[in-house]
């Protein structure tokens, strides 16, 4: 979509283009939460924690595609982006929660021992 739109526009650099600086920002937004919940959600599936894993990746789908979505809308429908964000954090959460769990297993077993 970034690239389409600074084609369109005719802008290599910066914007100029109020629909090109939302799709920039809707761009970025995904950049700067989506790898470390991949990241987060690989250490749970090669864990073997799915439990966590799976729920976690589908959570984050959803609320990346409604927050992209409503982010790049020119008619901003500020309820679904913060559906979307809301999503995103519960996703988070769920890893945690999980990345948790692991650690909690790890050190019962050290215990244990």
């Amino acid at each position: 979509n970034v690239v389409s739109l600074r084609r369109s526009t005719k802008s290599p650099i910066g914007s100029n283009n109020i629909k090109l600086d939302r799709a920039i920002r809707a761009h970025a937004n995904f950049c700067e939460t989506v790898p470390i919940s991949f990241f987060l959600s690989l250490i749970l599936y090669f864990n073997n924690l799915l439990i966590f894993s799976v729920p976690a990746i589908i959570f984050l789908s959803i609320g990346r595609t409604v927050h992209a979505k409503a982010i790049s809308d020119m008619n901003e429908d500020l309820k679904k982006r913060v559906i979307g964000m809301r999503f995103t954090i519960i996703s988070i959460k769920i890893q945690l929660f999980g990345i948790l769990f692991y650690i909690s297993q790890l050190l019962f077993i050290l215990i244990k021992q």
